[in-house]
């Protein structure tokens, strides 16, 4: 760490000094969207098209108006501010931009899986539930995102079902009438070539049809052995406006993926990252994965006056993946450096169909101001999987220390059956899942003293059946449950706001415990108290503390692979967040959060009360910055830095004896030209080409874990026609 001080710190401090320096004398706003700086006599002006300070909420989050006003931490990701970091999608560390939240990277091929606050939040898409009974949905690549809204703690405006930690809401690029015509290619390490593009406009001058098209073509190596990814994104959309109150839209995502890996992941009885960066379990001669998922979103939009307004949207998210990997169940007792590998064949198709219609409406009673959302939520989850994870025996060994590969000769390859080693059709393969649910729900806000104290009450209601045959258990429930939530904001002046909330969750499981029980559902309540501050109309700094308690947790046994379900954990800690322009030409996203999320009860295993919940994280740091280079010389140009600092991680799942982990630290660094049509970017990841590890666990004497990158670059070249 001292040798990281050492070298950060000093870099970030004369980032800083520099930038001062370099327009102390005269810096002022113009009224038009131009920065103007006076230094030393020399004019500079730069675009703000950076929007790191986004404060209004989509329509899709079902509330008006600025997240200042709303008695919730909301954190909104704009993509400009992905964009400078050259993620490619929203598995590539975009969780960096929010305090508190990282990702399981286990199933990057096919799930996000991201936490916050000691849970797993839900996943929302143009806020859709689109949460697979298992894993899922498949990560979004950047080139259908708009913005991502990060909403901490329960939403029962939002949400029917899921953690009280929160969710996250991937706002997609739609029609909006703007004409763009806009191409970008991008190379990198490890062979990466893609190409996107964004087409958009409207048919005619009268603003009556709207049309966007997003296109992507990717491929890439690894840099671990014999790792080959590749992906194809179709993502058209259409807006009709009947007239200016009246609007129905349609919009279509296509993605397939193609991948030889389901992550880094690397096993060892040596310890947590004891391998060469390109060791793998893989085999080139082994069938790829190939995932598929096509979404569907129809939104009808009508406004009757200035006060009410009814807004539908129907969708279905479709999608399968199918393929084998390679995987470790336990150490060789006779000789650890072989690893005793079993072929797994892992095939799953989920659907999830969604219906929502909700009205907002305006009025007023004496000295209160209402503002009223009323809807109705319906959706429909299924899933089915074959799979021989618990069935494959056949082991086809190799050497840590001398690995030789290419001898698989059983099993493999496209035309592979595997009837040979395993009943692939058997019931100890199948498992199926259906799960739905109707949730109608009330919520007002009362506002009083000229709009500066805002009460928000609410009530939902739902009511979930499911049914679940997990190779060859059936299990059938029904439950319901009234969710309540109050929420206080308190304007101390139009820039500086205070809150509370008091609100409930609710997920109801399908599926036995190892005692042959059905699954309660899980619930939650939170308890949180905050404060939001915007500066100067440049950047925004919110922050938060909150405890939450959640009960009939679900629990996985790590020796023994049992679910029981008997326990409770809290979870509390605070978050700060700061975005936004920090002084003229200074962008920056920086945030902290400290989170203490422990059992509180566990009735099969009382010694895990009081141990750390699974993929804990107690302290997350990270720091993002870019700054536009001012004068007539450098005009155009800007650099970018960022950190991102774990410290205090828990293992995947919880044990009596947890193994220690060790603390990340990851730099990144780039340099970016922009001139009227053009856009050329740098960026260097894992400047300090540091070693490290993601998510990691030990089971069976065999430590598993997920290997992190070596240092690469990204560059990409952006021509707007």
């Amino acid at each position: 760490m001292k040798k990281i001080n050492n070298l950060i710190f000093p870099s970030l401090t004369l980032l800083i000094v520099l930038s001062f320096f370099s327009q102390k004398i005269n810096a002022q706003t113009t009224t038009d969207s131009i920065r103007g700086v006076t230094l030393e006599e020399v004019k500079i002006q730069a675009p703000k098209n950076r929007h790191y300070n986004t404060n209004n909420i989509s329509k899709s989050l079902r509330l008006d108006g600025n997240i200042l006003d709303v008695p919730q931490n909301i954190q909104s990701i704009d993509q400009s501010v992905i964009k400078d970091q050259l993620s490619l999608n929203v598995n590539e560390s975009v969780t960096r931009n929010v305090s508190g939240t990282f990702r399981e990277e286990l199933h990057n091929g096919i799930s996000s899986d991201i936490y916050s606050r000691g849970g797993y939040i839900n996943a929302q898409r143009n806020g859709v539930d689109l949460r697979p009974l298992l894993k899922g949905p498949l990560g979004d690549d950047i080139a259908v995102i708009d913005r991502v809204e990060f909403v901490k703690g329960p939403s029962a405006f939002m949400n029917a079902l899921g953690d009280p930690a929160g969710s996250y809401n991937i706002v997609t690029k739609s029609a909006d009438g703007k004409k763009r015509t806009d191409f970008t290619l991008s190379q990198g390490s490890f062979n990466l070539l893609r190409g996107e593009a964004d087409i958009s406009g409207k048919y005619k001058e009268d603003n009556k049809l709207y049309y966007r098209l997003n296109l992507v073509g990717m491929h890439k190596k690894g840099f671990m052995k014999y790792d080959d990814n590749s992906r194809i994104v179709i993502a058209p959309s259409i807006q009709y406006n009947f007239d200016e109150n009246t609007s129905i839209s349609a919009q279509y995502i296509y993605q397939h993926l193609s991948y030889n890996m389901l992550s880094e992941a690397q096993i060892s009885p040596y310890g947590f990252g004891t391998l060469p960066y390109d060791f793998t379990i893989t085999d080139p001669s082994s069938r790829p994965y190939r995932a598929d998922a096509n979404d569907i979103f129809v939104n009808f939009d009508k406004t009757f006056n200035k006060n009410w307004s009814l807004h539908t949207q129907v969708s279905n998210v479709n999608s399968k993946s199918v393929g084998a990997m390679y995987w470790v169940n336990g150490i060789n007792k006779v000789d650890p450096d072989i690893l005793d590998r079993v072929y797994v064949y892992d095939a799953m198709k989920y659907n999830t169909f969604s219906a929502q219609a909700y009205a907002k409406g305006h009025f007023v009673t004496g000295i209160f101001t209402h503002n009223l959302l009323t809807g109705v939520d319906y959706n429909y989850k299924t899933n089915k999987t074959q799979d021989t994870w618990n069935t494959a025996t056949t082991i086809y060994p190799l050497s840590i220390s001398n690995p030789i590969y290419s001898n698989v000769i059983n099993n493999n390859s496209m035309g592979g059956s595997y009837n040979s080693e395993n009943d692939i059709n058997g019931v100890d393969n199948l498992s199926t899942g259906r799960l739905s649910y109707i949730s109608p729900y009330l919520m007002e806000e009362i506002s009083i003293l000229d709009g500066k104290l805002k009460m928000n009450v609410g009530l939902r209601y739902t009511y979930a059946q499911g049914f679940f045959n997990q190779y060859g258990a059936r299990n059938k429930n029904s439950d319901n449950n009234l969710s309540p939530r109050v929420g206080i904001n308190y304007k101390i002046n139009e820039t500086f706001s205070a809150y509370g909330l008091f609100d409930n969750t609710f997920t109801p499981l399908v599926g036995k415990s190892f005692e042959d029980k059905p699954l309660d559902p899980v619930k939650g309540q939170s308890f949180e108290i905050g404060l939001k501050k915007e500066w100067m109309n440049a950047f925004t700094t919110t922050v938060s503390i909150y405890q939450i308690e959640r009960s009939h947790t679900v629990t996985k046994d790590p020796i023994t692979n049992n679910i029981y379900q008997n326990g409770q954990n809290k979870a509390k800690g605070i978050e700060v967040d700061v975005r936004g322009e920090l002084f003229p030409g200074m962008y920056a996203t920086i945030n902290y959060a400290y989170t203490d999320s422990k059992i509180t009860k566990d009735d099969l295993n009382p010694s895990l009360v009081g141990k750390a919940t699974p993929d804990r994280i107690r302290h997350i740091q990270n720091t993002w910055l870019t700054y536009k280079l001012p004068g007539n010389f450098l005009k155009g140009f800007s650099i970018s830095t960022g950190y991102q600092w774990l410290v205090g991680r828990a293992p995947r799942f919880t044990t009596i004896d947890p193994v220690e982990m060790k603390n990340i630290f990851r730099m990144d660094a780039g340099i970016s030209y922009e001139a009227k049509r053009y856009t050329f970017s740098v960026m260097v990841n894992n400047v300090l080409d540091s070693k490290q590890y993601s998510t990691a666990w030990k089971k069976n004497d065999m430590y598993y874990w997920v290997q992190l990158a070596p240092i690469n670059y990204r560059c990409s070249l952006t021509v707007k026609l």
